[in-house]
């Protein structure tokens, strides 16, 4: 018989730095400048690459749950598709976090999801803008603490464990004559497909209990990025994707059998979360495990493939003015 899903303990996280070979060649590819840099109010460019900062205006924000998903049928389902922009976010910080002595970013993710692995994040820290050397990326990566899970309770239980140890960070921020980190670091969160892992409590019981061990698990995370928001991003990456897996035939082409019935589903269903780019009726929160992630987002990131283009674009944000904008993302240039 087999053992109960519930029943699994998760990982002991680890610095990711004890991850990489002892010897490592050097990387000798450097990131491009961004050219034509542009002030559009419409364009990501320039918060893709300033990161996560302070303020309302922001995208990418302390105290909110970013979360990035792609769209069934117009995407690749690859992990660096999906998780690529998220990662250039958080080696961003990591490049601008001060050093300190305890970990500051937190990565739950599957062992099988390959884009957060150890390697990549140094790759990443070497070759980006500034480029690191070895030893000052491991230094970075020391700040980084890797947690592996393998089901849905076993990501509730790290999320916890990390929710303990910012609480305990956030006691000692408060003590004035406490030298020990400097007062201006931060801490990122980054979750990886908790959508996935609620599909395996559905596949085992039903989409009810799914989308309750799902929104619990969400709740968390609000209110860890509410009590912490002046140090706290969380970025929830979603691996399964949103819309319909039917939405588009093998050419690429809409399946409007029924537009005007499309569209009453849509505004009856997704609550006004859509792509300006996959205009087809089909809603992107198509079932109860969709809506239910999505609530638990403030902002929320969708990227999807428009005439062989990769397009990022903010298709939720709930407590800012970022609704609309959008990007082509080019993984060569690393930016838009």
């Amino acid at each position: 018989m087999a053992s109960n899903v519930y029943s699994a303990e998760p990982a002991y996280p680890v610095l990711a730095h004890t991850l990489l070979p002892q010897s490592t060649p050097p990387i000798i590819a450097h990131e491009q400048p961004i050219q034509g840099s542009t002030t559009s109010e419409w364009n990501l460019n320039d918060d893709i690459a300033a990161g996560i900062k302070s303020g309302s205006s922001r995208i990418f924000r302390y105290g909110s749950v970013i979360g990035f998903s792609r769209l069934k049928m117009r995407s690749s389902d690859n992990d660096e598709y999906i998780g690529e922009i998220p990662r250039q976010i958080l080696t961003t910080h990591l490049r601008r976090n001060p050093l300190s002595s305890e970990a500051e970013t937190f990565i739950i993710y599957p062992s099988n999801f390959d884009a957060f692995a150890a390697r990549n994040l140094f790759n990443d820290l070497q070759s980006g803008s500034p480029g690191l050397s070895r030893d000052d990326a491991i230094k970075r990566l020391d700040s980084v603490n890797l947690l592996h899970v393998h089901n849905l309770q076993n990501a509730a239980q790290a999320i916890k464990h990390v929710s303990d140890q910012l609480q305990q960070a956030s006691e000692r921020r408060q003590q004035p004559h406490d030298a020990s980190k400097p007062s201006n670091s931060t801490s990122i969160l980054v979750v990886v497909g908790l959508d996935t892992l609620a599909e395996g409590v559905i596949r085992a019981s039903n989409p009810a209990r799914g989308a309750a061990v799902l929104a619990s698990t969400l709740r968390m995370m609000t209110r860890m990025s509410r009590t912490h928001s002046d140090f706290l991003s969380i970025i929830l990456v979603n691996t399964s994707g949103l819309g319909s897996a039917y939405e588009f035939d093998q050419e690429g082409s809409n399946r409007r059998d029924n537009a005007s019935s499309d569209a009453d589903i849509r505004s009856s269903r997704d609550d006004g979360i859509h792509s300006i780019f996959q205009m087809s009726g089909y809603p992107l929160l198509s079932n109860l495990l969709m809506r239910t992630l999505d609530q638990g987002i403030d902002t929320h990131i969708l990227l999807s493939d428009v005439k062989y283009a990769r397009v990022a674009e903010v298709i939720k944000d709930r407590t800012g003015s970022g609704l609309g904008k959008w990007g082509i993302w080019s993984p060569q240039r690393r930016g838009f």
